[in-house]
């Protein structure tokens, strides 16, 4: 072996290699640490975030839950109201039968009412001309004297006021 060539290599053992070698560790053993400590602060993050989807998850179900009993209760009154409705509606259809049945039996008694007023006007007229008929005969049987007398046997009668 040459000598030169010894003295230019480093020995294994030499201090510059060890110095080196000691270096090289440390460095990667902090590039390891800088690495390990960005995992957990990644980790941390995650976890963070994981949470915060946990909350925004079950407030989003509970909103839901929330909004479909609502939704429940607003079908509820619905059908309610639609009910009430129809127990409305049926009540205005038997009032409009109620109210024609009424206007059409008031008709009826006006036309009743008219016939009957026309018949007792008819019948008061043919008893005052029979009456003024039966006291003339009065007065003619029994004279120019008795005529007063005969007139207060029987009454004549004017239309009721």
């Amino acid at each position: 072996m040459n000598t030169q060539h010894t003295h230019t290599a480093v020995e294994p053992t030499s201090p510059a290699l060890i110095k080196k070698v000691e270096k090289e560790i440390l460095k990667e053993a902090k590039h390891e640490e800088k690495s390990l400590k960005h995992a957990i602060k990644d980790l941390s993050h995650t976890q963070k975030a994981e949470n915060h989807a946990t909350k925004a998850d079950n407030k989003a179900v509970h909103t839901l839950e929330k909004t479909e009993k609502k939704e429940q209760n607003a079908l509820k009154s619905l059908h309610q109201a639609t009910n009430q409705h129809d127990v409305a509606l049926s009540g205005v259809h038997k009032a409009q039968n109620d109210a024609e049945a009424i206007s059409i039996n008031h008709v009826k008694m006006t036309q009743t009412l008219q016939e009957k007023q026309a018949q007792v006007d008819a019948a008061m007229k043919a008893h005052d001309e029979h009456t003024a008929a039966r006291n003339a005969k009065l007065a003619a049987l029994h004279g120019p004297a008795g005529g007063d007398e005969a007139s207060r046997v029987i009454a004549q009668h004017g239309p009721p006021v």
